[in-house]
C-alpha cells in the first residue's frame, strides 16, 4: 500500500513538472490572433486614411451645396413639379419659363 502511495506521489510530480516543461499551445494561438488583429486594424487605418484622400480630391473644385441634404430636396421637388407639369401637358418650353431651369436640366429630370 505505501509503494503504490509512493509511486503515485511521485508520478504525480513528474506530470507536474511536464506541464511547466510543455509549450501552451492555447498562448501561441492568442499570439497569432493578436498579431492578425494587430494588422487588420493597421490596414483599415490606412484604407480609412486613403479613403479620406480621395473624398477630398473629388471634393476640390466643387460646390458643397451639391452634397447638402437641401439641394438634393430642392431637386426632388423641382422633379415632382416638373413632372407634374409635363402631365399637365406643359412643353418644355413653358416649363422652363415657371422653373427658370434650363431645357437641359428639365430634360435630364423628364428622363
Amino acid at each position: 500500500m505505501e509503494l503504490t502511495l509512493i509511486a503515485l506521489f511521485s508520478l504525480s510530480i513528474i506530470l507536474f513538472l511536464i506541464s511547466f516543461v510543455k509549450k501552451d499551445r492555447n498562448k501561441e494561438v492568442e499570439a497569432q490572433i493578436e498579431n492578425f488583429s494587430i494588422s487588420l486594424m493597421q490596414e483599415i487605418y490606412q484604407l480609412k486614411k486613403k479613403i479620406k484622400v480621395l473624398e477630398e480630391e473629388i471634393l476640390i473644385g466643387q460646390d458643397n451645396h451639391y452634397f447638402t441634404n437641401t439641394q438634393t430636396n430642392s431637386i426632388i421637388y423641382d422633379r415632382d413639379k416638373i413632372l407634374a407639369l409635363y402631365e399637365d401637358g406643359h412643353s418644355s418650353e413653358e416649363i422652363e419659363t415657371i422653373t427658370g431651369l434650363s431645357s437641359d436640366q428639365i430634360n435630364d429630370l423628364l428622363s
